[in-house]
């Protein structure tokens, strides 16, 4: 029998796509067969459990997935045959850099100079080196002007309780720029110009201010300030070994006064304002000197008296590097 015979399982017929080629009294496994005749065999189908369609989209997943793990098994075999290596640098840090700023000073009064051990037996002890012109201050007795290089806490650049007209006094303020170049700016704080007490001699004159507010008094005004860059004789920073007037508490021609081309003599107030547009520049490691002196002039008389002034100094470093033009100062 030839081409496609037809076999009923479960009320569907399913065509059977084979060549057969059955003689008479033939018999395949798959069937039961009888003869009837010779030009005509009947089948009748014993047991066909067929499903062409699932058999053959499984065939093709299980052959899919035999494909994708004999790839990958020769996949990691490759890459396990490659030479190789290995490099490692160990220890990276980074390690922030430091601006660390020092002050220390020495003070002068009168002619006398805030020195150290000037009897020779006390290195600790500070006090005046000798009798100050009219006699004032007393070689010997204790002075707190004067310090060597640390960070600023209790110290007084000015701490003086009797002063009188015709008095003269300088501090030579060094400051010292740990590690790195830096930006400088040197400031006055809130000033107390206070009146304290009228006396008789001060209302003669007559004081017409005597109260208790912060600006009452008349030293602020009769006071008379000035500050340069002690740099010395020879401009620019050379250092002592090179230039010995270098931070010699000594106005020199060419030191340029901070806020003014003349003597450089003007109130506190405006030192103030003066040294706030001031900012410089100052080579890590270099010592840098700033000259402050003060007097009460002659002309000025019994209206001061009792009269105080107090003010901060201060001082404030930033980094140069990256920072051309600093800005955010807190002074």
């Amino acid at each position: 029998m030839h081409g496609h015979e037809k076999a009923f399982f479960k009320g569907r017929i399913v065509v059977v796509k084979t060549r057969l080629i059955l003689r008479h009294g033939e018999c395949r496994r798959v069937f039961s067969c009888r003869e009837t005749s010779e030009e005509d065999y009947q089948f009748r189908i014993i047991s066909i459990r067929i499903n062409n369609t699932k058999n053959t989209y499984m065939k093709k997943i299980l052959m899919s997935v035999a494909v994708i793990g004999f790839v990958g098994a020769i996949a990691a075999g490759a890459t396990g045959a490659f030479f190789s290596d290995t490099e490692t640098s160990t220890g990276n840090t980074f390690t922030a850099g430091a601006i660390d700023l020092k002050v220390d000073s020495t003070q002068h009064y009168n002619g006398s100079v805030c020195a150290l051990n000037v009897h020779g037996n006390d290195p600790t002890t500070w006090s005046w080196n000798l009798d100050g012109a009219g006699g004032y201050p007393v070689k010997g007795t204790p002075c707190d002007g004067s310090w060597t290089e640390t960070d600023l806490g209790g110290q007084h650049f000015f701490n003086f309780g009797d002063i009188k007209p015709g008095d003269l006094g300088e501090n030579t303020i060094s400051l010292h720029v740990i590690n790195n170049d830096a930006w400088l700016k040197m400031g006055i704080g809130d000033i107390a110009d206070l009146e304290n007490l009228c006396n008789e001699p001060e209302t003669t004159v007559p004081d017409n201010t005597c109260g208790t507010g912060l600006t009452d008094g008349e030293l602020g005004t009769d006071m008379k300030f000035r500050a340069w860059v002690d740099d010395g004789a020879t401009d620019g920073w050379q250092g002592k070994d090179h230039d010995a007037t270098e931070g010699d508490n000594i106005w020199q021609q060419g030191e340029i006064f901070i806020g003014s081309q003349t003597d450089g003599w003007m109130t506190l107030g405006a030192l103030k304002t003066a040294l706030a547009a001031t900012t410089w520049s100052v080579t890590g490691g270099d010592t840098f000197y700033v000259g402050m002196e003060w007097t009460l002039p002659f002309a000025e008389g019994n209206i001061t008296q009792t009269d105080s002034l107090g003010f901060p100094v201060k001082f404030e470093v930033q980094q140069k590097r990256n920072n051309p033009t600093p800005t955010g100062w807190g002074i």
